[in-house]
Formats: C-alpha cells, structure tokens, sequence
C-alpha cells in the first residue's frame, strides 16, 4: 500500500516538475516574440514615413468650383464637376488626395483664364494651357496632365420670374384621424417665390413645389418648415417656405331643401317633381354656422331640357361652398312638370 502512494507522490511531483518547465519555456519564448514583434513594427512605421516623404507620380481624381461666371449669364449643359490630374507629389499630399481629406476645390476663374470664343455663348478652355496656373492652387502638388484636354462651356441668358409655391402632401386614408379633416386652403408664406435661370427653363416653370409632406391621425393644425423641391438650372429667392395645413373636426349634415329651377321663360311655369331633395355633406364644426345663415339651393336647368333623352334633369348648385366635402343629392335626377302662365 505505502509503496502504491509513494509511486503516485512521485508521479504528481514529476507532472508539476514539467508543467513549471513547460510554462518558463512558453514564457520565454512569448516575450521574445512580442520584442520581436515591436521591432517589426517600429521599423515598419520608420519605413512608412520615409516612403511618404519621397516623391511620387501618380492619378487622381480632384473636385473643381467655377467662379466669375459671365455676368447675366448661366451655365447651361454638362461641365466635369472634378478633374483627373496626373500630378507629382509627396506620398503624403498623394495619401491625402487619394483618401480625399480636406480637399479644397481647384477654382476655375473665368476672368483670369485664356477663353477661346465661338460666339457670344460658348467658350472652350484647353487645359495643357492652365495645368501650371493651377498648380499654384494644390499644396505640394505639381501637375502635369489633366483630363480632359478640353472644356466646353455654353451659357445662356438668365431670366428671372415670379411663380406661386404649391404645397404637396402625401394623402392616405389615415392622413387625418377618424372624424377630422382639411379645414380650408392650406397656407405658404410666402405664397410665392422669384426663379432665375436660363430662359427657356424658367418660361415654362409655371409654379415651384414643396418637399412631400406626410403625417398620420391629424386632429389639429400643422405649421411647419418646408424645403422648396430644386429644379435643375433653376435658383430660389427663398429656400424654405412656412406651411400650414388646417385641421378641424366635421359632421355629417342631412336636410331636405327645395329644389329651384333656373332659366325657365317668363311664360312658362316649371314643377320640379319631387319638389324637395335629400341633401347630405361633410363640413367642419367650425363653418357649420355659416350654412345656416346662407343655406344651400339645389337647383335644375331649363335649358338642359333639349339634350335630355329621358326627361330627367340634373340637381345641382350654382356655386358650391369650398366649406362643404362630399356632396351628395338624392335623388341626383327628377322630373319636371311644364305649363303655360
């Protein structure tokens, strides 16, 4: 028994032993591979500097702004918005370019550049003869090529106009809640804008859009701040116009009203048959009163007499109130009685 114990002390002492001397060796051998790791990349970043510090060729792709455009004059057609540049440079500025970090756009000065003319609105620049004029413009940066070799630009008369700004919302069944609805015009202030561009642009804009506007269950006015839709060519005097879409709660109103003929001659006497109609529509709470000191007038036209094939004619209003929605007449036709005075 003893010497079974004695072999098992010596076989957990001799796992300890190794475990211990597995353990330095892995220790050891880790913190050489971290050092060795280190010097890797401390002379990684030494050869990283001293590679961006030499000069390089190389492409790239470089924002342009056009600035002193002829005066009462608008750009008109395709103009490249950037620049490919064949430049020399320091890895550090071709980094820079190539990451686009703070690029400041080269600005082409038409009052500064050697402009070919044909005609009065049409210009052509060849970009071999500006490349060192904008050099001047990129920080560290020489160029020696740009694409393309040519530019082209075509102007045209700037006009300026007047026009309305439309609302537009995104109508669903939901845009107002149940029982409530549009309580009159929507109002923009301003209500209408200047517009300049070119003139065959501007002659056919006959009004300027807002953004779409959308909601949900409604119960109450809504004034907000809305972007005018851009149209290409086209500047705004405003950029922004208040909006306000009123919004009241209605009720359904139904009454019996008698109905009038119209245009009937003076010597003949016209009975509608029935003489009363249903009339039923929506209106809101708010113009409910207005209705009951100026009452609706169904009415018949006389005169439709002669085109109708079924001697029936059509109730109608003359001027239906903008306060009332969905208008409905029953009956919508009747019949007519005619007699001598």
């Amino acid at each position: 028994m003893h010497a079974i114990q004695n072999r098992r002390r010596f076989s957990l002492g001799y796992i300890r032993k190794y475990l211990r001397l597995l353990f330095n060796v892995r220790s050891h051998f880790h913190r050489k591979l971290r050092t060795f790791l280190i010097f890797v990349l401390i002379a990684t970043c030494f050869w990283i500097v001293r590679s961006l510090g030499e000069q390089y060729e190389s492409y790239v792709s470089y924002p342009v702004k056009y600035i002193n455009l002829p005066e009462n004059k608008v750009l008109v057609g395709e103009v490249p918005q950037k620049l490919g540049l064949r430049v020399q440079t320091s890895g550090f500025s071709l980094l820079k370019s190539k990451m686009n970090l703070n690029l400041v756009p080269l600005r082409f000065d038409m009052n500064s550049l050697s402009l070919n003319s044909f005609g009065t609105d049409t210009m052509i620049i060849i970009t071999e003869t500006i490349k060192d004029l904008l050099s001047e413009e990129l920080d560290q940066m020489k160029i020696i090529d740009i694409t393309p070799d040519t530019l082209f630009f075509c102007f045209t008369g700037l006009e300026t106009r007047k026009v309305p700004v439309v609302p537009v919302l995104a109508m669903h069944e939901r845009f107002f809640q149940k029982q409530f609805t549009q309580n009159g015009d929507i109002r923009v202030v301003p209500d209408s804008i200047f517009i300049s561009g070119p003139g065959n642009v501007v002659a056919v804009t006959g009004a300027v859009h807002t953004k779409t506007l959308s909601y949900t269950d409604l119960t109450s006015d809504v004034t907000v701040n809305c972007d005018i839709d851009p149209i290409a060519l086209l500047t705004y005097s405003v950029q922004k116009v208040v909006v306000t879409i009123p919004v009241d709660r209605f009720t359904e109103v139904e009454e019996s009203l008698p109905v009038v003929p119209v245009n009937v001659p003076d010597s003949l006497v016209m009975v509608p048959i029935p003489g009363k109609v249903k009339v039923t529509y929506q209106i809101c709470l708010s113009n409910y009163q207005k209705t009951l000191n100026n009452p609706l007038s169904p009415r018949v036209n006389y005169l439709e007499i002669s085109g109708k094939q079924n001697h029936r004619l059509t109730v109608f209003l003359t001027d239906t109130p903008k306060i009332i929605n969905n208008l409905r007449f029953n009956p919508n036709e009747i019949e007519f009685l005619i007699t001598r005075k």
